[in-house]
């Protein structure tokens, strides 16, 4: 194709590349991740998330295991629920000892950070903290009661 046969830029061929192009990227993001297609080799799974935006870093060097590579899928997708439940038990039945450490890795990156755990418990310390001493120093028991006012005198002069 020469210059004069190529498409200008802005022209219908570049719209429809452009449109194609966007199409396939929404098919992709579409698509579920944790189904393997029909005769797909063993590690397919964890191979075709790996392409995927929402893959971990952290799993990049995973054995290829399928039911590694649905544990992997559903950390991705956001099911933890499944991974809370997959993972300990694909590394108990596992005889692989990387399968082994790949899934219990996968388990405790669901865990909550220990130093979050910790800021928790002294938030909440501080909350009791505080509702004890309102409660002991100026809570309704100890509300003082402002007197009221006596009446004004009238006096009538003669």
């Amino acid at each position: 194709m020469t210059d004069r046969e190529s498409p200008r830029p802005g022209s219908s061929a570049d719209a429809d590349a452009d449109a194609d192009a966007q199409a396939a990227a929404d098919a992709r993001r579409d698509a579920p991740v944790e189904s393997a297609p029909e005769g797909a080799s063993r590690g397919d799974v964890l191979a075709s998330t790996r392409a995927t935006w929402g893959f971990p870093s952290f799993a990049r060097d995973f054995p290829n295991d399928p039911e590694l590579g649905s544990l992997v899928a559903a950390f991705a997708a956001g099911d933890y629920a499944a991974v809370r439940k997959g993972a300990p038990a694909l590394a108990s039945k596992t005889t692989d000892e990387h399968v082994k450490r790949a899934a219990e890795l996968l388990r405790s990156r669901i865990e909550p950070d220990p130093t979050s755990r910790l800021f928790f418990a002294l938030t909440a310390a501080l909350l009791v903290f505080l509702m004890a001493w309102w409660a002991t120093h100026d809570g309704k028991r100890h509300a003082v009661t402002a007197t009221p006012k006596p009446p004004a005198t009238v006096e009538i002069v003669k």
